[in-house]
C-alpha cells in the first residue's frame, strides 16, 4: 500500500541564505506583513519556512514584484528567541528543523507569501568515523571564527548529515551552490561534493 505523503499550507520567508536542518540564524523582520506573520506564529507556536531568494533585494524592487523567485526546496524552522533594537526592528532566532519542497506558493489577504509543502523524509543517520577526522578539524576551525552564530555546544559532530550541513553553512560558497547542497538528501553524497569543493580550494590558495 503507497503512503501518501501530506501537504501543509506554511508562511514563507525568502532570504539571501540557505540554512540545513540543525542550523541556526538570525533573521531581521522588516516588512509590516512579515510581523503580522510572526505574531500569529509566535501566539499559536507554530513553525515557518526559510527558503533561498533567487533574486536580489534590490532586483526585487526594480522588478515591482510582491514575492521574489525562490528555490523550490526549503527549511522548516521555529522560532527559539527574539530581539528588539532601540529602532523598534524585530530579530528573530530560528533553528532549522527539517527540509521541504514546495508545491505551489499563493499570497494571503495581507500578502504574505504562503507555500504548499511537502516534508522530505529525514536523512539517513550515519555516524562519523576516523576517516571523516579533516573534514571536522575543518569544521572545528570555522566555528572558531567570532561572526560565526554557534555555539560549540550546538555543534553536533557525530552524524554525517550534521557535519556536512554546518561545512556547507560556513564554508565560503556561493548561496547556488549551498542550495544543491541542501537539495542533496544523501549525507554521504553531499560530504563527498564538500570534500571536492574543499580539495579545489586547496589547489587555488597553493596556485603562485
Amino acid at each position: 500500500m503507497n503512503r501518501v505523503m501530506k501537504t501543509r499550507s506554511l508562511p514563507l520567508f525568502p532570504i539571501q541564505a540557505v540554512l540545513f536542518p540543525g542550523g541556526v540564524l538570525s533573521l531581521p523582520v522588516i516588512e509590516a506583513r512579515d510581523l503580522d506573520i510572526v505574531a500569529q506564529i509566535a501566539k499559536d507556536d507554530q513553525a515557518l519556512g526559510v527558503v533561498l531568494s533567487e533574486e536580489a533585494p534590490s532586483d526585487t524592487a526594480i522588478l515591482g514584484r510582491s514575492a521574489p523567485n525562490i528555490a523550490r526546496v526549503g527549511t522548516l524552522v521555529r522560532i527559539e528567541d527574539f530581539d528588539q533594537n532601540g529602532q523598534g526592528q524585530l530579530t528573530l532566532m530560528i533553528r532549522a528543523e527539517g527540509k521541504f519542497k514546495i508545491l505551489d506558493t499563493f499570497e494571503n489577504p495581507n500578502r504574505a507569501l504562503i507555500g504548499e509543502i511537502m516534508m522530505v523524509p529525514p536523512e539517513p543517520v550515519i555516524a562519523t568515523g576516523p576517516e571523516d577526522a579533516p573534514l571536522v578539524e575543518v569544521l572545528e576551525h570555522l566555528m572558531a571564527h567570532p561572526a560565526v552564530q554557534f555555539k560549540a555546544s550546538q555543534v553536533d559532530y557525530q552524524t554525517l548529515s550534521s557535519l556536512g550541513g554546518r561545512l556547507a553553512e560556513l564554508l565560503p560558497l556561493r548561496n547556488t551552490v549551498r542550495q544543491r547542497m541542501l537539495e542533496i538528501n544523501d549525507p554521504v553524497t553531499r560530504l563527498s561534493h564538500l570534500e571536492k569543493i574543499l580539495d579545489q580550494m586547496q589547489i587555488e590558495a597553493d596556485s603562485p
